[in-house]
């Protein structure tokens, strides 16, 4: 039996991405996606020849036939998403950023009632990369200037992104929490996502950096993260609870 997914935002970037993959996948198939308004079905929509059954605004009745619910939306509807997700005791994935404090609480609750996976960045290499930069950070990050630089196309609305905050996350558990952390952001072009953390000593540097070709790869871990979420019980999961399975 396949895994059915809800994609809220279909016709967004990041929705028709992950649609795309998820075409693709044998193991799971699209039981709905959710459009803010019927005229949102696009040119690239409707090329990959996805049922208009399928197709609805009706969010909560599109994450009841569903699964696991992917949300790659904004912070506000992604609130929506999560009461829709709670009413129905569905899986959520969770791949939006720039979430307030209190949002942020909302999700941490509600994992006590079913299971999310969130990640400010789905990509598995971003995902090594906070491994290496919490390694790097053990040995050495005391005594020297740390500095995130990130690069987003101009549609970026978060600054610093939610991949730059998890690095900083990953920072701070390994150093002195007062030590400044210095972030770069650029929002220029079509740029899909470049960060890179770098470690200035005395007479040398040492610099982790990931690349983003291709949104491509944010859909396959979302999908990933999808499918190794279908049997887990309720509690809030990252992907590297994923890559350490």
């Amino acid at each position: 039996m396949s895994i059915k997914v809800c994609i809220p935002g279909i016709s967004g970037r990041m929705g028709l991405e992950i649609a795309k993959v998820l075409l693709e996948n044998s193991n799971l198939e699209l039981s709905s996606g959710v459009l803010r308004n019927a005229s949102e079905i696009s040119k690239e929509l409707s090329l990959l020849e996805i049922s208009r059954e399928k197709l609805s605004t009706d969010l909560n009745k599109s994450i009841e036939s569903c699964d696991v619910c992917i949300d790659f939306t904004k912070p506000n509807y992604s609130m929506e998403i999560l009461e829709a997700c709670i009413i129905n005791n569905k899986k959520l994935v969770i791949g939006t950023t720039g979430y307030s404090n209190e949002q942020i609480s909302r999700i941490e609750a509600a994992s006590k009632s079913i299971p999310i996976l969130k990640s400010s960045n789905m990509s598995v290499g971003i995902n090594l990369c906070l491994e290496l930069v919490e390694k790097a950070s053990s040995a050495i990050g005391e005594n020297s200037d740390i500095d995130i630089i990130e690069h987003h196309h101009k549609h970026k609305a978060d600054m610093p992104s939610g991949t730059s905050l998890s690095f900083e996350d990953k920072i701070r558990k390994s150093i002195n929490n007062e030590k400044k952390i210095n972030h770069h952001c650029l929002r220029i072009g079509n740029v899909v996502g470049d960060h890179t953390v770098k470690f200035t000593l005395q007479d040398e540097s040492i610099e982790i950096h990931h690349k983003s070709f291709d949104r491509k790869i944010f859909a396959n871990g979302a999908i990933l993260a999808a499918e190794w979420m279908f049997n887990k019980d309720a509690g809030l999961y990252s992907m590297s609870d994923f890559l350490s399975s």
